[in-house]
């Protein structure tokens, strides 16, 4: 009796052990695609270059060129520090549009909210994205007198992998995998209701 005792509160013990951790997991992963860090600046596509840093990846050797360069993106480094100053209510207004929508999905669990929020939120930071876009331009029209064809085509890689960073990692795949599992966990514990 002693052991059937035992047996059946092990058992409860362990079930119910099991299905709190998979709530907690279940739980995790909802949350944590839709607690990215929200940086509006990132979406903007806003970048300064580290001078050195891009000296050392295009293997600039000669001392004009290096002088030029340090110049080009000194100047646009400035240009979009003065663009960042200036564009900071913008910047502030989204964060706190896209924090207060990231609330109302987690509340109501739906983030094709989060979806229409970006939307929106690019529409907002879209003004910026050209100022950006043409100082870029004017940063790499500069360069590309300076650079030889091979060194240009390294700086467009080092310019893309640049902004490639800036973007967060698998947002959408996240918030679709996250729903998937929510759907999958939900038929799993139905079918286990049925057994019973």
């Amino acid at each position: 009796m002693k052991s059937l005792t035992s047996a059946l509160i092990f058992i409860l013990f362990f079930s119910t052990t099991l299905f709190s951790q998979q709530r907690g997991n279940h739980g995790n992963s909802s949350q944590q695609a839709a607690q990215q860090k929200i940086i509006p600046e990132n979406m903007a596509g806003i970048i300064s270059y580290d001078i050195d840093e891009v000296i050392k990846k295009l293997k600039i050797k000669k001392t004009p060129t290096r002088n030029i360069v340090s110049k080009a993106i000194s100047t646009h480094n400035n240009k979009i520090n003065e663009l960042k100053t200036f564009s900071y209510e913008t910047f502030d207004n989204v964060k706190s549009f896209l924090t207060k929508k990231r609330n109302e999905a987690k509340l109501s669990r739906d983030f094709t909210i989060l979806k229409e929020a970006r939307m929106k939120a690019n529409e907002m930071l879209a003004p910026i994205r050209k100022k950006v876009i043409a100082q870029k331009n004017i940063l790499n029209a500069t360069l590309k007198k300076e650079f030889s064809e091979k060194q240009f085509k390294k700086w467009l890689k080092y310019q893309q992998n640049k902004l490639k960073e800036l973007k967060p990692k698998n947002t959408q795949q996240s918030i679709q995998s996250s729903q998937n599992k929510q759907q999958i966990q939900r038929q799993r514990q139905g079918m286990n209701r049925r057994r019973y």
